[in-house]
């Protein structure tokens, strides 16, 4: 793969990254102002969302390997 296909997506990758957190990020401040919540994600709930994120990178990987 040339360098230039690698930057490509690395920055696909991060770009992609960056609208999802921002939208998830978004909804959680929504959600926690329409029912006058502080925090919308408990701590079990973060440590979900992270484990999930991981398993998910890992499955990823996972597919570009098998190839």
């Amino acid at each position: 793969m040339n360098s230039t296909a690698k930057t490509i997506t690395i920055l696909v990758g991060v770009l992609a990254g960056a609208a999802i957190g921002y939208k998830a990020a978004v909804t959680l401040i929504a959600e926690a102002e329409r029912d006058d919540k502080k925090l919308p994600v408990t701590a079990t709930q973060g440590l979900q969302i992270g484990l999930s994120a991981m398993q998910m990178l890992k499955q990823i990987s996972g597919i570009s390997r098998s190839k």
